[in-house]
């Protein structure tokens, strides 16, 4: 593989790119840096290219060549480097517990939503008789009341957004 640390022509800078040596003219005008003896400093000018060149553009000269494929694989090995760490990053998170799975949590909130409604339906049961009692009133009377109270409760309860019921603090 050639070295980075020298300088080239811009036909071989140009090759090296797989871009036209027109095309590295155009490129020396919009500020691709060039020596005073008309050679272009390869690390300099890659890392220019890299950097004001959109990648969808960089080969409109002709197909890139194999010292380009090699760059292309190189970024290719460097964004799946990032993903990886992104991937190790959000493991930790889980290990540590900041992170839960979405299916789970689903699962859980509508557990819990389906236990507490049964819970106060439950409570309508063992309540109305026993309030019925003490007001001396029809009990079947009181539970129908107390049930359709508690369920129009639930229904409204329901309807409310999540964000309504604060952050849990």
């Amino acid at each position: 593989m050639p070295k980075l640390d020298g300088t080239e022509t811009k036909t071989a800078f140009a090759a090296r790119v797989g871009l036209t040596k027109g095309r590295i003219s155009q490129l020396v005008a919009e500020g691709l840096p060039v020596r005073s003896d008309g050679r272009i400093d390869v690390a300099e000018g890659l890392a220019w290219i890299e950097t004001n060149l959109d990648p969808a553009r960089r080969y409109k000269g002709g197909a890139p060549s194999a010292t380009t494929r090699t760059a292309t694989l190189a970024e290719a090995k460097r964004l799946h480097e990032i993903v990886k760490v992104q991937r190790a990053r959000l493991a930790f998170e889980r290990e540590q517990g900041k992170l839960i799975d979405a299916d789970e949590a689903r699962r859980t909130v509508f557990a819990r939503a389906r236990a507490e409604c049964d819970a106060h339906l439950a409570w309508v049961q063992r309540t109305a008789p026993l309030l019925a009692a003490e007001l001396g009133a029809d009990p079947r009377a009181t539970f129908a009341a107390l049930d359709r109270m508690m369920r129009e409760h639930l229904e409204h309860l329901a309807d409310l957004p999540l964000g309504s019921f604060g952050d849990g603090d």
